[in-house]
Protein backbone atom coordinates (compact mmCIF):
# COMPACT_ATOMS: atom_id res chain seq x y z
CA UNK A 1 0.00 0.00 0.00
CA UNK A 2 1.61 3.20 -1.03
CA UNK A 3 1.69 6.36 1.29
CA UNK A 4 -0.45 8.80 -0.21
CA UNK A 5 1.32 12.17 -1.40
CA UNK A 6 0.97 14.85 2.10
CA UNK A 7 -1.44 17.60 0.88
CA UNK A 8 -1.93 20.64 3.07
CA UNK A 9 -5.61 21.08 4.30
CA UNK A 10 -7.56 24.24 2.99
CA UNK A 11 -7.53 26.79 5.68
CA UNK A 12 -10.86 27.05 7.21
CA UNK A 13 -13.26 29.70 6.27
CA UNK A 14 -13.02 32.80 8.55
CA UNK A 15 -16.43 33.91 7.26
CA UNK A 16 -19.93 32.47 8.26
CA UNK A 17 -21.61 30.08 5.39
CA UNK A 18 -24.60 31.65 5.42
CA UNK A 19 -26.25 35.10 6.50
CA UNK A 20 -29.42 34.85 8.92
CA UNK A 21 -32.13 36.97 9.42
CA UNK A 22 -31.29 39.16 12.57
CA UNK A 23 -32.64 38.14 16.01
CA UNK A 24 -33.17 41.80 17.28
CA UNK A 25 -30.26 41.35 19.84
CA UNK A 26 -29.26 45.28 18.77
CA UNK A 27 -32.27 46.27 19.86
CA UNK A 28 -31.99 45.40 23.79
CA UNK A 29 -30.82 48.57 25.86
CA UNK A 30 -27.75 48.95 27.24
CA UNK A 31 -28.27 47.70 31.04
CA UNK A 32 -28.17 50.30 33.76
CA UNK A 33 -25.22 48.20 35.15
CA UNK A 34 -23.10 46.15 33.01
CA UNK A 35 -22.88 42.37 35.19
CA UNK A 36 -20.59 40.10 33.67
CA UNK A 37 -18.92 39.60 30.30
CA UNK A 38 -18.89 36.30 28.78
CA UNK A 39 -15.91 36.02 26.33
CA UNK A 40 -15.31 32.59 24.27
CA UNK A 41 -11.28 31.32 24.15
CA UNK A 42 -11.71 31.40 20.36
CA UNK A 43 -12.66 35.16 20.10
CA UNK A 44 -9.50 35.18 22.94
CA UNK A 45 -7.32 33.68 20.06
CA UNK A 46 -8.20 35.29 17.30
CA UNK A 47 -7.65 39.07 19.18
CA UNK A 48 -4.31 37.15 20.15
CA UNK A 49 -3.57 36.48 16.68
CA UNK A 50 -4.12 40.06 14.87
CA UNK A 51 -2.44 41.32 17.83
CA UNK A 52 0.49 39.89 17.45
CA UNK A 53 0.53 40.42 13.82
CA UNK A 54 0.71 44.11 14.17
CA UNK A 55 3.23 43.79 17.10
CA UNK A 56 5.91 41.64 15.04
CA UNK A 57 5.77 45.07 12.66
CA UNK A 58 6.19 47.08 15.89
CA UNK A 59 2.86 48.78 15.76
CA UNK A 60 -0.35 49.33 18.06
CA UNK A 61 -3.06 47.02 17.11
CA UNK A 62 -6.73 48.01 17.70
CA UNK A 63 -9.63 45.94 18.13
CA UNK A 64 -13.90 45.96 19.30
CA UNK A 65 -15.52 43.35 20.54
CA UNK A 66 -18.81 42.73 19.56
CA UNK A 67 -21.79 40.91 20.99
CA UNK A 68 -25.22 41.37 22.70
CA UNK A 69 -26.73 42.18 25.98
CA UNK A 70 -28.94 40.06 28.01
CA UNK A 71 -32.23 40.64 30.35
CA UNK A 72 -30.32 40.09 33.10
CA UNK A 73 -27.81 42.79 31.80
CA UNK A 74 -24.92 40.66 31.49
CA UNK A 75 -23.51 40.57 27.94
CA UNK A 76 -21.95 38.04 25.58
CA UNK A 77 -19.47 38.60 23.40
CA UNK A 78 -19.47 36.69 19.83
CA UNK A 79 -16.73 38.76 17.34
CA UNK A 80 -13.64 40.34 17.52
CA UNK A 81 -13.59 43.46 14.80
CA UNK A 82 -10.04 44.56 13.75
CA UNK A 83 -9.83 47.83 11.42
CA UNK A 84 -7.91 47.76 8.24
CA UNK A 85 -6.06 50.99 9.56
CA UNK A 86 -2.43 51.79 9.31
CA UNK A 87 -1.10 52.52 12.96
CA UNK A 88 2.69 53.44 14.73
CA UNK A 89 4.53 52.16 17.33
CA UNK A 90 2.68 54.49 19.72
CA UNK A 91 -0.33 55.72 17.94
CA UNK A 92 -3.51 54.64 16.51
CA UNK A 93 -6.00 57.00 14.94
CA UNK A 94 -9.15 56.12 13.67
CA UNK A 95 -10.96 58.35 10.97
CA UNK A 96 -14.52 58.88 11.30
CA UNK A 97 -15.30 56.68 8.05
CA UNK A 98 -12.94 53.85 9.95
CA UNK A 99 -15.45 54.20 12.69
CA UNK A 100 -18.93 54.31 10.61
CA UNK A 101 -17.43 51.39 9.07
CA UNK A 102 -16.92 49.22 12.45
CA UNK A 103 -20.23 50.51 13.17
CA UNK A 104 -21.81 48.97 9.87
CA UNK A 105 -19.69 45.51 10.83
CA UNK A 106 -21.60 45.59 13.81
CA UNK A 107 -25.22 46.30 12.76
CA UNK A 108 -24.83 43.70 9.57
CA UNK A 109 -24.28 40.78 12.55
CA UNK A 110 -26.96 42.28 14.62
CA UNK A 111 -24.38 43.10 17.47
CA UNK A 112 -23.25 46.08 19.84
CA UNK A 113 -20.49 47.32 20.97
CA UNK A 114 -19.14 45.66 24.15
CA UNK A 115 -15.41 46.19 24.82
CA UNK A 116 -12.34 47.95 23.04
CA UNK A 117 -8.82 46.68 23.17
CA UNK A 118 -5.55 48.04 21.81
CA UNK A 119 -1.93 47.20 22.62
CA UNK A 120 0.77 49.66 23.86
CA UNK A 121 4.26 48.93 23.19
CA UNK A 122 6.71 47.05 25.97
CA UNK A 123 7.02 49.98 29.06
CA UNK A 124 4.06 51.91 28.03
CA UNK A 125 1.92 50.90 30.65
CA UNK A 126 -2.43 51.02 31.01
CA UNK A 127 -4.52 53.46 29.94
CA UNK A 128 -3.09 57.31 28.96
CA UNK A 129 -4.78 61.17 29.04
CA UNK A 130 -5.92 60.57 24.99
CA UNK A 131 -7.35 57.07 25.56
CA UNK A 132 -9.09 57.79 28.50
CA UNK A 133 -11.22 61.04 26.51
CA UNK A 134 -11.91 58.60 23.48
CA UNK A 135 -13.82 56.01 24.45
CA UNK A 136 -15.51 54.04 21.74
CA UNK A 137 -18.98 53.90 23.71
CA UNK A 138 -19.05 56.03 26.88
CA UNK A 139 -22.05 54.25 28.64
CA UNK A 140 -21.34 53.76 32.25
CA UNK A 141 -19.85 49.65 32.60
CA UNK A 142 -18.39 49.85 29.05
CA UNK A 143 -15.20 47.91 29.32
CA UNK A 144 -11.85 48.78 26.98
CA UNK A 145 -8.35 46.80 27.74
CA UNK A 146 -4.81 47.81 27.31
CA UNK A 147 -3.02 44.47 25.92
CA UNK A 148 0.58 45.45 27.35
CA UNK A 149 3.94 44.75 25.56
CA UNK A 150 2.06 43.91 21.96
CA UNK A 151 0.22 40.97 23.30
CA UNK A 152 3.51 38.93 23.12
CA UNK A 153 3.92 36.28 23.75
CA UNK A 154 -0.01 35.86 23.26
CA UNK A 155 -2.97 37.55 24.75
CA UNK A 156 -5.09 35.13 27.28
CA UNK A 157 -5.17 36.19 30.43
CA UNK A 158 -7.46 39.58 31.50
CA UNK A 159 -5.57 39.56 34.12
CA UNK A 160 -1.92 40.69 32.72
CA UNK A 161 -3.97 43.52 30.89
CA UNK A 162 -4.99 46.75 32.56
CA UNK A 163 -8.17 46.83 32.62
CA UNK A 164 -11.02 50.03 32.75
CA UNK A 165 -14.56 50.31 33.47
CA UNK A 166 -16.06 53.61 32.41
CA UNK A 167 -17.57 55.82 35.40
CA UNK A 168 -18.81 58.89 33.51
CA UNK A 169 -17.75 61.88 32.61
CA UNK A 170 -14.97 60.82 30.94
CA UNK A 171 -13.69 58.76 34.49
CA UNK A 172 -12.85 55.03 34.82
CA UNK A 173 -12.06 52.82 37.32
CA UNK A 174 -9.15 50.86 36.57
CA UNK A 175 -10.31 46.64 37.49
CA UNK A 176 -7.82 44.60 39.68
CA UNK A 177 -6.83 41.22 38.96
CA UNK A 178 -9.57 40.09 41.15
CA UNK A 179 -12.30 42.44 39.64
CA UNK A 180 -11.22 41.20 36.24
CA UNK A 181 -11.95 37.57 37.43
CA UNK A 182 -15.28 38.79 38.54
CA UNK A 183 -16.07 40.86 35.41
CA UNK A 184 -14.93 38.38 32.30
CA UNK A 185 -15.96 34.58 32.31
CA UNK A 186 -13.90 33.17 29.68
CA UNK A 187 -15.52 29.70 27.84
CA UNK A 188 -13.76 27.44 26.21
CA UNK A 189 -15.19 26.78 22.33
CA UNK A 190 -14.36 22.93 22.44
CA UNK A 191 -14.30 20.47 24.74
CA UNK A 192 -13.71 16.36 24.18
CA UNK A 193 -15.21 14.21 26.21
CA UNK A 194 -14.08 11.01 26.86
CA UNK A 195 -16.20 8.68 28.85
CA UNK A 196 -14.66 7.55 31.99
Amino acid sequence: MKNKPFRPRPPYPSTRPYWAPPLGRRRMQVPDRVGCICVPLSVLEATSGIMRAFGEEQRECYVWWGGYFTASGDAQVLTAYCPDIATDYGRIHLRLGDLHAIHGALRERDQVLIAELHTHPPGAGGQNEVDAAHAAAPYPGFITVVVPDFAAPFFHDLRRCHVYEYVRDNRWRQLDASAIADKFTVEESFVQVRST
